[in-house]
């Protein structure tokens, strides 16, 4: 009698975690699950002890649209991790798969190795990177900020239209959980790395891209450059705008100033990617400046201030 309850229970977690991938994926699921161990419910939780557990799948959960199709997806997971020479045998999709499921663990700890192990950015990975927006580890949301391209910040554009209610659910969830936890750290909300994730997708969904600026300089050579964390810009020379692109050293750069000073160069620069590039270049609190001198810093944060 017990075993055939404890069968039922693992057929029941089969089909919780089926349910949260595309019907597509079935097999790839079916192979992960394979190796999950439903049978171990002594878990380590939150407090360092362990503990019996008797469901290792929260009841709670989220739906959400992918190309049509509704996926339910577990608040929370308890199970262990799968022994590492069984995760061995996956295939590369497969254990995209198992690290998604373990983005719902209970372990913060889990959740970042797993997402740190997450490498491509097929759109139905996106609903289980995109649900980390909303909760309240600041290393997850660092590592996502780490890991967003253009690829990503399109599956999330398309993602938030299919999924509106939902998208600004875990927007307002954000900002929440920056005004519990982070506001002495960010005073400013805009200097949050959740802030800045969501500002990011918001101006992909008005079709134009955008990226943050790393570092903000003046070389040996006195040209002022803004180097993007992701862009690059090797054809802006067709501009014929005095804009160039320094390959080696990833950054755009202006000419040595001669009827120009250093700030007109930095705006006429980011207007050059804006317009004739379609990028919007952001400063934020983690940009480096380098050989700028203080008046000419201040100048340019002020504008950016006034501008916003």
């Amino acid at each position: 009698m017990i075993n055939w309850f404890k069968g039922n229970k693992y057929l029941k977690y089969r089909e919780i975690l089926l349910n949260a991938f595309p019907r597509t994926l079935k097999k790839d699921v079916e192979s992960v699950l394979d190796i999950l161990p439903f049978d171990v419910n002594e878990v380590k939780l939150c407090d360092g002890q362990t503990h019996k557990v008797e469901n290792l799948i929260h009841p709670d959960f989220q739906t959400v649209n992918i190309d049509g199709e509704l996926l339910t997806i577990p608040y929370r997971v308890y199970f262990n991790e799968p022994e590492l020479e069984k995760e061995r045998t996956l295939t590369d999709r497969q254990k995209s798969i198992l690290n998604c499921i373990f983005l719902r663990h209970h372990n913060g700890y889990i959740r970042q190795r797993r997402l740190e192990k997450i490498e491509n950015s097929e759109y139905w990975l996106t609903p289980f990177t995109f649900q980390l927006l909303g909760e309240y580890v600041i290393e997850i949301l660092e590592v996502l900020d780490e890991q967003l391209e253009d690829n990503k910040l399109e599956n999330y554009k398309r993602f938030a239209i299919e999924n509106s209610k939902y998208y600004q659910q875990t927007e307002s969830r954000m900002i929440s959980y920056w005004n519990e936890y982070y506001r002495r750290r960010f005073p400013k909300l805009k200097n949050y790395v959740g802030r800045i994730i969501f500002d990011q997708i918001k101006t992909k969904e008005i079709g134009k891209r955008q990226d943050e600026i790393i570092e903000v300089g003046i070389d040996k050579n006195e040209r002022l450059f803004i180097r993007p964390k992701n862009e690059r810009f090797t054809l802006i020379y067709r501009t014929a705008t005095e804009v160039h692109w320094e390959e080696k050293e990833l950054f755009l750069y202006s000419p040595k100033p001669r009827e120009w000073n250093y700030y007109y160069w930095f705006k006429h620069i980011i207007d050059v990617a804006d317009k004739e590039c379609n990028c919007k270049l952001v400063l934020t609190h983690r940009t480096i400046w380098t050989n700028i001198p203080d008046n000419l810093k201040k100048q340019i944060i002020t504008n950016k201030k006034a501008t916003a």
